[in-house]
């Protein structure tokens, strides 16, 4: 089975493993990533630490068996756009004047609308365009879902032969959507956790695990 890039059990997990087909999908239909992801949404003291312990993807990079760090990544021609809502000025306004709890549950519709919409937007983009990227609009995404605190979007795509880095790529794809994005995650080694399925807009299974 075609392995495109890598995944570590929790964020401690320095030896990174190839990510199968198979064993993704378990991670997303796994009651236990369901279950660590609803006490993450409880927003208390101990969400950082129940959120270290969920699965995670270096879309970005395969380590081939050696230790996740910059210096051991092989590029996999795929990026993730990590968008915190919760980091945005609108939120801490909402923060400022009505607390936390109205700030989180706008940040959370806030992020499901953009998820449905952009989930929308890949599958056009797919439809118009299904040979890959032939166009500079191209959104060319393989997936979408909330993020594990749910105030936020992970945006899976393909790197464009515009952009000669992960950075541009970032960008680029930012731009295109018209969003916010946490311009730090942009290293090699940078791990993404995982979420169930249900909380997925959009999953191009064939071209993640066939994209090489």
């Amino acid at each position: 089975m075609n392995s495109p890039c890598d995944f570590v059990w929790k964020a401690r997990d320095n030896q990174p493993k190839p990510l199968t087909k198979e064993q993704f999908l378990s991670f997303l239909n796994g009651m236990d990533v369901k279950m660590t992801t609803e006490k993450v949404r409880l927003h208390d003291a101990q969400s950082e630490v129940y959120k270290i312990h969920l699965p995670a993807v270096t879309w970005q990079a395969r380590f081939g068996g050696k230790l996740r760090n910059d210096a051991n990544a092989k590029p996999t021609g795929m990026y993730c756009l990590d968008i915190d809502i919760h980091h945005e000025p609108e939120f801490k306004d909402i923060l400022a004047s009505s607390g936390k709890d109205a700030a989180i549950a706008w940040a959370e519709q806030e992020a499901r609308e953009r998820a449905e919409r952009w989930g929308r937007d890949a599958k056009m983009s797919s439809d118009l365009w299904p040979g890959g990227i032939t166009d500079d609009h191209d959104l060319d995404i393989l997936g979408i879902h909330i993020s594990p605190s749910g105030t936020g979007v992970h945006v899976i795509a393909c790197c464009h032969p515009s952009c000669n880095s992960i950075a541009e790529n970032q960008a680029r794809l930012a731009r295109l959507l018209g969003t916010s994005y946490d311009e730090v995650c942009k290293d090699w080694a940078r791990i993404f956790f995982l979420t169930p399925r249900e909380d997925w807009t959009y999953l191009d299974l064939d071209n993640i695990f066939g994209y090489e």
